[in-house]
């Protein structure tokens, strides 16, 4: 069988000054789900917020992927086409989300052991991946975060 050269895992994405401030408007309140207050100030001067600042913990060790997972990791919290914001520099433990490299392509999927045996759970009504003894695991990263988009 040919190998096929995969990427070197992306440990660097770029110099420190691609994360450009993109500050953003940022309501001075949460956001009611039953009924708001009329009372309330809506937007202030100094209600900013930079995305990255909130999301990214660090940068040289993040990296972005978008999640296709056909439904796989829905319990979790992760749906197809959402954006996932994957850290490198975070020590993978039991109850983490992580992208790896399996059997030649990327995962996402909780990280537990049982028994003494990785295994990489998805949702309900998806059989979880047991690790087998001899095989090492090619963790890329831990997900910080993931982004639902609604439209």
């Amino acid at each position: 069988m040919l190998a096929t050269h995969l990427p070197d895992p992306p440990t660097l994405i770029g110099p420190i000054g691609v994360f450009n401030a993109r500050a953003l408007p940022m309501l001075a309140m949460r956001a009611a789900c039953g009924f708001p207050s009329p009372a309330e100030d809506f937007f202030r001067e100094d209600d900013r917020l930079d995305l990255n600042e909130k999301l990214i913990a660090n940068p040289p060790a993040t990296f972005l992927v978008h999640a296709d997972c056909g439904g796989s990791m829905v319990d979790y919290g992760i749906h197809d086409g959402d954006l996932l914001i994957v850290d490198r520099s975070i020590n993978a433990r039991p109850g983490h989300t992580i992208v790896a490299l399996w059997e030649g392509g990327f995962v996402v999927k909780k990280l537990y052991v049982r028994a003494n045996r990785i295994v990489l759970a998805s949702s309900a009504g998806f059989p979880p991946i047991l690790v087998p003894e001899d095989m090492e695991l090619d963790i890329w990263g831990v997900v910080r975060s993931s982004i639902h988009f609604h439209v």
